[in-house]
């Protein structure tokens, strides 16, 4: 047992990694609860999915132009100093953004500004921090301090909520942005005086003068690299379809199906990320040695457990549903995201990581709109229903594509 806990946990060992780990699970409390909160205003304000998908659709945009080049610049420059700089930006963003609530009656329009400057900050510090991470600890830890990040990740997730309904039950949502930027104060005081592994020697840096050559440079190196491929690929399925249900069409559908209080809206939508805590935990304790074979039972249980939720009309069951779908969900993520980064090249991490932010912050926020406004028209349960059938046959085709490719290979090779 002893061993057991050493292994999953060796991370842990390391005092960069351990103080990062506690203050960047701080600062992920405060980035989920400012989150909720921005729901909560324009949907009590205007109550469509539509609405929601606008404000994700702005924060999308800026990345959608930005992120890839980030990438190129945080394999050429000190991804500390980046991280320090973007942090502080967002500190000032949510002090103006609660100063904002607090003395004017906030409009849809300003929530919109404020989303675009996120994601324009964003497309430096999503890679930035990827590549960060991956200097925490040694090569030999890196998968486990992989995993323990999305637990961070998701404890911040289920926390915000719970967090964000406390406090805007007590002030309003002007507190929650006060509390998100002193999250983010902590992590830059923390971020100065952070001491990290030395960069591998054999890692090239992008040339410096040709930072659109080194963009394609990188496409191409994901393209060449079937596992790489493929995982980016499925992880563009998850952010396009399914992605869009958790984030905009699920709280459209529990807000006005169950009617919430700004207080139980807090609540419930800790639950799927409750469930995808523990799912991160069990994925952290198996320490799978191939973890896409978690894929075989991910996928096919994401889309049913999202059906499920809207098969029944008592609000438990409904939430309970709600947590196994952000259960498997989360086991998808990590899946692909660990083992994208386990078998990445060093000098292509910083645009390979920008890929996945691209996916994360971009295109799957970009989808929110579109699958947004659908569902106002069609009806919340009738586009769950019709996006977890097309999300299980594009994956399935994608992986008998894979399997088809892999037995050529073979055959090839023989």
């Amino acid at each position: 047992m002893r061993y057991f806990l050493q292994s999953r946990l060796s991370p842990f060992k390391y005092p960069a990694f351990r103080s990062f780990f506690i203050v960047q699970g701080l600062s992920q409390i405060g980035t989920w609860s400012s989150d909720l909160a921005k729901s909560w205003i324009v949907l009590d304000q205007l109550g469509a999915a539509a609405a929601l998908g606008s404000l994700l659709l702005a924060r999308a945009l800026p990345g959608l132009f930005f992120i890839l080049h980030g990438g190129v610049i945080v394999d050429r420059l000190n991804a500390q100093k980046l991280l320090i700089f973007t942090k502080a930006l967002f500190a000032l963003l949510s002090v103006s953004l609660g100063l904002l609530v607090l003395f004017i009656p906030i409009q849809l329009w300003h929530l919109l500004l404020f989303a675009l400057a996120e994601g324009l900050i964003n497309s430096l510090d999503t890679p930035a921090y990827q590549s960060l991470y991956s200097r925490l600890v040694p090569r030999k830890d890196f998968q486990q301090a992989l995993a323990l990040n999305v637990t961070n990740f998701h404890t911040g997730r289920m926390m915000g909520p719970l967090v964000a309904g406390l406090l805007m039950a007590a002030q309003g949502p002007a507190l929650v942005f006060f509390f998100d930027a002193l999250s983010y104060v902590f992590l830059i005081l923390l971020l100065v005086k952070l001491k990290l592994q030395p960069r591998p020697a054999n890692t090239s840096s992008p040339n410096a003068h040709s930072s659109f050559h080194n963009l394609l440079k990188g496409l191409q190196y994901i393209w060449q690299t079937p596992r790489i491929r493929y995982t980016l690929s499925q992880l563009l399925l998850n952010v396009c379809l399914m992605f869009p249900l958790v984030i905009v069409v699920f709280r459209a559908y529990m807000q006005i199906t169950f009617h919430l209080s700004a207080e139980q809206f807090g609540y419930v939508f800790s639950f799927p990320a409750l469930g995808a805590l523990l799912s991160a935990i069990c994925f952290t304790a198996l320490k799978p040695q191939n973890p896409l074979r978690v894929l075989w039972f991910a996928i096919p249980l994401l889309p049913f457990f999202s059906i499920l939720v809207t098969l029944t009309s008592h609000l438990f069951w409904a939430t309970f549903f709600l947590s196994l779908s952000g259960f498997f969900a989360n086991l998808a993520f990590s899946t692909l995201t660990v083992t994208t980064h386990l078998f990445v090249k060093e000098e292509f991490r910083g645009r390979v990581a920008s890929f996945i932010g691209l996916s994360f912050l971009s295109i799957g926020p970009l989808m929110t709109f579109p699958i947004g406004y659908v569902a106002d028209l069609l009806g919340y349960k009738e586009i769950i229903y019709l996006l977890s059938f097309i999300y299980l046959i594009l994956s399935g085709l994608l992986a008998l594509k894979v399997r088809a490719e892999k037995s050529s290979s073979s055959i090839s090779h023989n």
